[in-house]
């Protein structure tokens, strides 16, 4: 099958372009030891083929014409120049701030050769911090790289590439040299092309601005891989690694492309990647490279290798998102697939990912191509610093974030129109740039990183303890549970070692199982009985013996139905304590008096029987607390006062009559006023909306003041009086009989409360009473009642 795909000139300024655009805000790298510079040394390796097979003739033709190229940024107007000493080639430049300028090489500058040394050397010079990216592209065949600058470049190095394809389509590793009398050693991973053993360090020296490149001897029953070739100098030298076509994953997926990175010196590798999956591309392929013997490689906390120095990990088919920690410093990159993976979509293209420890805090990138194309950055960014990332100034809305994994970041997968951008964040974090072209740029890719910090990653010692975090999980249909996780994921943390309970209360701890050495261990944690504080105690352990002691607390809150989680370190213990509510209240009551007074009755001496009246108010007010005790019960007291105003009549016709003949009638009452003091211990259940309650109160009232008024009035008639000139008599006026009565009042209703301002709740409830003992000494006098009671409540 034969790939159409049109050459855009513009397949350039390709990748992340760390460009200060002039009327955007400067950029503060935490380092400066970064991908921009003043000098670099470059080189363009072998593209492809010079000739290829002619479809009719079956001879050979001339493969479509090369293009090199540079594409030069900068913050600053800047003055430079390039210029390639075996070829007696020079071009000046200036850039513009902001601007990208860009420079056609000479096509003779591509390395062909192999283990022969070349004056080829790209050397670029400027007076002002640069970003160089090069193109080398032929017709269906196209990769760029991001330049480092010569004050980045390190001694020590290993290759990354790729697999055959064909007999003259291998990986290739080239090196320049920085200064004079260089001596290289290189030790290939499998024989070269002029007959250099595998494994056999042999050594080449290199004056300043020379390139040596190596290229595997084709063998059919070996991968013919470089990758994880080691390469060491006394002085700095700058290398490049790839393949000049490659099919990935293999050769059963087409179609071929150049591949090409410059490597980062060994003292700038990490131990913790994120590895995002590539938009529209439904898997990718990864590969892990180590330096040192039993380095172990873990992919999302599941040990996938044990590597020796030289040896890689790969994963054919990455389809989600993945975490790569190791416990030594590794080399990842990512690639694309062929478009005939499935996706139909894009092609190869290799990204060298920068390791967290090398992440900046803000990037300057541009799209590298105008037309149809798809371009997209990947974040990777510190969850707790969501808010905070800016893309071109504007804030991204965080819900194009998802969790990566069970780590303390997230991704995005974001989407950028044609042109020139600014990423900038409160943190460091992780970017790199891709597209894939459609329509008539279709079965083309790109991909780089976004540039990253140079510097030396140092392994300090793992003195800090592993963490413990929670978190509640509502799966609906299902028991609550707990999510935690142990983590020892940190920039220089070596991973978990062991996870133990040593106490638990209502929780069902499930610790995952792991190898040492993961980052971060999943715990669940399963509520044993609903609606019911809990906790669960951990010891953690990492891999360099640090030890830390954590707490789960799982506390509900006064309505039972909504679970707080926190996480308490060292000795600290779980605080079941409930949250206390306070109010007022005031009350208004209708009160049926439930006695009958006989005749004669002391100290009344009444000459009929009074009896009890109906519906004589009473009013109440005070205040009380009341605290959750188990699920939706609560437990309540009050106190508080209660004005009681009780009644017993009594009527009768006098045996006399009135000089016209008419019955003389009599009215005789009994007014009683008591001031008592009530305490109301009780309890409440609330319904599942917790919003209206069932409530059972015992309220237990002392006296603080009685009074008793004993009247008889004359009704009929109108005109009759007592003795003293009136038609009303006070024949008692006193405290009633003697004794101290305890009135014992049980009450029951419903209430409901509604939300009001500042965490008040109002309430109202209506119920009903009855006392179980006499309010009067002496006398069978109880009372029935039914109130209303209103008030408001806060938490305290």
């Amino acid at each position: 099958m034969q790939m159409i795909r049109y050459s855009i000139l513009a397949v350039i300024a390709f990748l992340v372009l760390p460009a200060l655009v002039a009327a955007q805000p400067a950029i503060v790298h935490r380092t400066d030891f970064t991908t921009e510079g003043k000098e670099f040394w470059l080189v363009f390796q072998k593209n492809f083929r010079d000739f290829t097979t002619d479809d009719k003739t079956q001879g050979l033709k001339p493969a479509d014409p090369l293009q090199l190229e540079l594409f030069i940024t900068s913050s600053e107007n800047a003055h430079g120049y390039v210029e390639i000493r075996g070829l007696r080639f020079r071009r000046d430049f200036t850039v513009t701030a902001g601007k990208v300028v860009n420079l056609v090489i000479d096509t003779a500058a591509q390395v062909r050769s192999s283990e022969q040394i070349e004056d080829l050397a790209v050397h670029i010079v400027c007076d002002q911090p640069i970003a160089v990216y090069g193109l080398n592209r032929r017709f269906q065949t196209t990769d760029t790289y991001l330049a480092h600058p010569v004050n980045v470049l390190g001694t020590s190095y290993r290759a990354m590439c790729f697999r055959w394809l064909q007999n003259d389509l291998l990986s290739q590793v080239a090196i320049i040299a920085t200064d004079d009398d260089t001596h290289v050693k290189f030790t290939p991973t499998v024989k070269t092309q002029k007959g250099k053993p595998a494994k056999v360090p042999f050594e080449v020296v290199l004056n300043r601005g020379d390139v040596y490149q190596v290229i595997p001897k084709y063998d059919p029953n070996s991968p013919c891989d470089l990758t994880g070739s080691l390469i060491e100098s006394d002085k700095p030298v700058a290398v490049f690694s790839g393949h000049n076509c490659a099919y990935v994953p293999d050769p059963s997926v087409k179609a071929c492309n150049l591949l090409v990175e410059q490597i980062p010196a060994l003292r700038s590798w990490g131990r913790q990647f994120f590895v995002g999956t590539l938009a529209g591309r439904s898997s990718s392929l990864l590969r892990v490279l180590a330096d040192k013997d039993s380095t172990h490689v873990f992919e999302n906390n599941r040990l996938v290798a044990t590597l020796n120095a030289g040896q890689f990990y790969e994963n054919k088919n990455q389809t989600q998102h993945t975490m790569i920690t190791s416990d030594q410093p590794v080399l990842v990159a990512q690639y694309s697939k062929g478009f005939d993976n499935g996706d139909d979509v894009g092609d190869p293209m290799m990204i060298v990912v920068a390791p967290t420890e090398q992440f900046l805090s803000g990037y300057r990138f541009a799209t590298p191509v105008r037309g149809n194309w798809h371009h997209y950055v990947n974040l990777l960014v510190p969850t707790k610093t969501l808010d905070d990332i800016r893309l071109d100034n504007s804030p991204i809305d965080r819900r194009q974030f998802k969790p990566f994994g069970l780590s303390l970041y997230s991704i995005a997968q974001i989407e950028v129109p044609y042109g020139t951008h600014v990423i900038a964040n409160s943190e460091p974090f992780g970017l790199y740039s891709y597209g894939f072209g459609y329509e008539d740029a279709a079965y083309d890719a790109y991909g780089n990183g976004g540039g990253q910090s140079m510097e030396q990653v140092i392994q300090y010692p793992d003195t800090m303890i592993p963490v413990l975090t929670a978190n509640n999980v509502r799966a609906p249909g299902l028991p609550p549970a707990i999510s935690a996780i142990a983590r020892d994921d940190r920039v220089n943390d070596k991973g978990m070692e062991q996870v133990t309970v040593i106490d638990q209360d209502n929780l069902n701890p499930v610790i995952s199982r792991f190898e040492p050495g993961a980052p971060q261990v999943p715990i669940t944690l399963g509520i044993k009985t609903p609606r019911t504080n809990a906790y669960a105690r951990f010891r953690l352990r990492d891999k360099a013996g640090n030890t830390g002691t954590y707490t789960i607390c799982a506390i509900y809150d006064e309505h039972g139905d909504s679970m707080k989680i926190s996480v308490l370190s060292g000795d600290q213990s779980c605080d079941f304590s409930r949250n206390t509510l306070i109010g007022g209240y005031v009350k208004y009551s209708v009160l049926d008096n439930n006695v009958d007074i006989p005749a004669g009755s002391d100290p009344l001496n009444n000459p009929v029987v009074l009896h009890g009246n109906h519906g004589a108010p009473v009013w109440g007010f005070g205040a009380f607390a009341e605290r959750p005790y188990q699920g939706n019960i609560y437990l309540t007291a009050r106190a508080g006062f209660d004005i009681w105003t009780a009644n017993a009549i009594g009527y009768r016709d006098s045996l006399g009559t009135a000089v016209d003949g008419t019955r003389i009638s009599e009215e005789f009452r009994l007014h009683r006023l008591e001031l008592l003091l009530t305490l109301s211990p009780g309890i409440q259940y609330y319904f599942a909306n917790h919003k209206a309650y069932l409530f059972g109160l015992a309220n237990i009232s002392l006296p603080l003041y009685i009074s008793e008024k004993y009247t008889r009035t004359i009704l009929l008639p109108g005109n009759y009086v007592y003795g003293g000139m009136s038609g009303e008599r006070t024949d008692y006026d006193g405290s009633g009989p003697s004794g101290f009565p305890i009135v014992i009042t049980p009450e029951t209703g419903i209430g409901a409360t509604v939300e009001v301002q500042g965490g008040w709740k109002a309430f109202l409830e209506l119920g009903a009473g009855y006392s179980l003992t006499s309010i009067s000494p002496g006398r069978s006098w109880n009372v029935s009642y039914l109130f209303g009671r209103g008030g408001a409540r806060i938490k305290f």
